[in-house]
């Protein structure tokens, strides 16, 4: 159950960071990325479809996935983030990742990202395993009290946008020049969700 009480929740005291916490939905299963999913993790860093939209240079190197899972284990291992694989629940197949890119414990914080490869768009998937882990990290199982989830999305990503509003984030304005990639500066349109009380 998820605690509305924001005074005693605010006065919790920190739990300890545990073990990788895996989730399950209808469909899917969301677990840690392993060394083993570097070639569906390169398949969909490499796709332009993907990349258009995202906020990192296009991988042209297997290792470049090598360091994506270490780094995402280390954003685990320091308890600054997390990140999961999301698979396919019948044949186990990386289908995308989703997570935190990072939190902040002292202002009730975090920045939400996922991507999906594009042979998995269009069937409700992406928000079959935001809306998990939302419901995961507002949940009296995370080890901090959460009242706010950020996102970012490029003006031109229409899809995300409409993921981000469906999932209860609204609009709150455009940070412009926000990021740099691919030799630019880059507007973002910043997404919050606050927690219900």
């Amino acid at each position: 159950m998820i605690s509305n009480n924001k005074q005693n929740a605010l006065t919790l005291p920190t739990m300890q960071k545990q073990s990788f916490p895996i989730l399950t939905t209808q469909r899917l299963k969301l677990n840690q990325l392993l060394v083993s999913d570097r070639d569906a993790l390169f398949a969909i860093f490499s796709d332009p479809k993907v990349i258009e939209h995202y906020d990192v240079e296009k991988f042209t190197k297997i290792e470049e996935a090598d360091n994506l899972v270490s780094y995402f284990d280390a954003r685990f291992e320091s308890d600054t983030g997390i990140r999961w694989a999301i698979r396919d629940n019948e044949s186990g197949t990386l289908v995308g990742t989703c997570g935190f890119t990072h939190w902040n414990q002292y202002d009730h914080s975090a920045v939400i990202g996922y991507e999906l490869s594009p042979d998995c768009w269009g069937k409700g998937i992406a928000f079959e395993a935001v809306s998990s882990i939302i419901e995961f990290i507002l949940s009296e199982q995370f080890h901090f009290y959460v009242h706010r989830i950020e996102a970012l999305a490029l003006p031109s990503n229409l899809p995300s946008q409409k993921l981000l509003k469906k999932l209860g984030f609204e609009f709150e304005g455009t940070l412009r020049g926000k990021c740099y990639w691919n030799g630019d500066f880059h507007d973002m349109d910043m997404f919050g969700l606050l927690r219900k009380q």
